[in-house]
């Protein structure tokens, strides 16, 4: 099978035969080339007066998604320009940046960008019962002895959000909007979506999730809010964004993302390698590793199917994922980007936790993770639990064969 065709019928795969995603949106190419293809629904569910009822919203070339943790690679963008500018040293202290981190005073910028310092609250941020004490427990974040395998937190580019706001002067997305959208032309990325265009929003409602004991099916997230819960709590509806997650974009803004950045439009190329280059991944002799991460990103690892990065792709490669179902690498060295937009929530089991001593196949799952699980209302729902998995193969592979043909690889 050509490598068009094999991808066309992996993402029907993944929208219809395994119902993982609801839809996909995929794009790749150079910083002057590229091809998307899409399949798939923005919102396949709707919750009526008798329960959920069909509702398959079509996704279009316009379909507004959550970028989730894609948002990090903007904050670490910003936070390089700054450094280009000469308005910010990586040496500086958060702390003396800004003194509500009263915790951070001898807690570098690069500690914190690269993960090189890990950081803990009082409690959930997300659990927090008003967004003030969310904000109360994020300024009083302290330093915390550094995981073994997982290093990766949502903290560090939340905290990195204030670093950008007091060095650039601005409100963080007033800066996302001055210093990269207007520049690289997004005119279709907002953090707070205007009403007008929430109708195209892919919907990420009706998340279910199994944690041990608890059931949980969440229906707090329409149209245009972020699906994050510690976005949802801090930003205001989109008014105040986050570091980590909440900006809302199309794929073909995300293309010219990746262009701008490949080209040198917004950073050198030289910075661009900086933020891929591993800062704190190791093995330990024993068949594990810990993360191999970047500045508020992953790096290229050893072992492929704990990579974010394709391996057709370089050392210095920038790795993203987005618990809602995105992806984005780019490779700095070659002048390559892949990119997925999909939905692994709506209507889906997106986490599931075993009690001690089950595990995915007590819910009725494969090994692989795919299946239905029935719901305790009488529903059989999809499994998208292990959706990150599956990239490699259905994804990434095609797209390797295809970008081969075109002469891109």
């Amino acid at each position: 099978m050509d490598p068009l065709r094999a991808l066309q019928e992996n993402m029907r795969f993944l929208c219809e035969d395994s119902r993982m995603l609801s839809g996909i949106c995929v794009a790749y190419g150079t910083k002057d080339a590229h091809e998307t293809a899409r399949f798939g629904a923005s919102s396949e569910l709707l919750l009526g007066p008798g329960g959920f009822i069909p509702d398959r919203r079509r996704l279009a070339e316009k379909s507004l998604f959550d970028l989730a943790s894609l948002t990090k690679l903007f904050t670490a963008v910003l936070t390089m320009m700054l450094v280009e500018r000469g308005r910010l040293r990586l040496d500086e202290c958060v702390g003396r940046i800004d003194p509500r981190f009263a915790h951070l005073r001898a807690v570098s910028v690069f500690d914190v960008l690269s993960f090189r310092v890990s950081l803990e609250t009082s409690g959930r941020i997300d659990d927090a019962p008003t967004r003030e004490e969310a904000l109360r427990r994020l300024f009083g974040v302290r330093p915390a002895p550094t995981p073994a395998i997982r290093v990766y937190s949502d903290i560090n580019a939340m905290v990195v959000k204030y670093v950008v706001e007091a060095k650039s002067g601005m409100a963080f997305s007033d800066a996302v909007y001055e210093w990269i959208l207007r520049p690289s032309g997004m005119e279709n990325t907002y953090a707070a979506v205007p009403e007008s265009e929430r109708p195209r929003c892919v919907c990420y409602n009706y998340e279910h999730r199994i944690m041990r004991s608890r059931w949980i099916l969440r229906a707090d997230t329409p149209r245009g809010v972020p699906h994050d819960p510690k976005a949802l709590r801090l930003s205001m509806g989109g008014r105040d964004l986050c570091g980590h997650a909440g900006l809302f974009s199309t794929c073909g803004d995300m293309v010219r993302f990746a262009s701008a950045l490949l080209s040198g439009e917004l950073i050198r190329p030289d910075t661009l390698r900086e933020i891929g280059r591993n800062r704190t991944g190791m093995p330990h002799g024993d068949g594990t590793y810990r993360q191999y991460l970047g500045f508020l990103c992953f790096s290229k690892h050893p072992c492929q199917r704990l990579s974010e990065v394709p391996e057709w792709m370089g050392e210095s490669s920038v790795g993203l994922s987005g618990f809602t179902g995105n992806h984005l690498s780019i490779d700095p060295e070659q002048g390559r980007f892949v990119l997925f937009l999909g939905n692994r929530c709506h209507g889906k089991v997106s986490h599931i936790l075993p009690p001690q001593g089950k595990t995915l196949v007590d819910y009725g799952l494969l090994e692989d993770g795919s299946g239905l699980v029935l719901w305790p209302d009488g529903r059989r729902v999809p499994s998208s639990a292990r959706y990150v998995y599956w990239k490699d193969a259905r994804l990434h592979a095609p797209i390797a064969g295809r970008m081969r043909e075109l002469g891109w690889l």
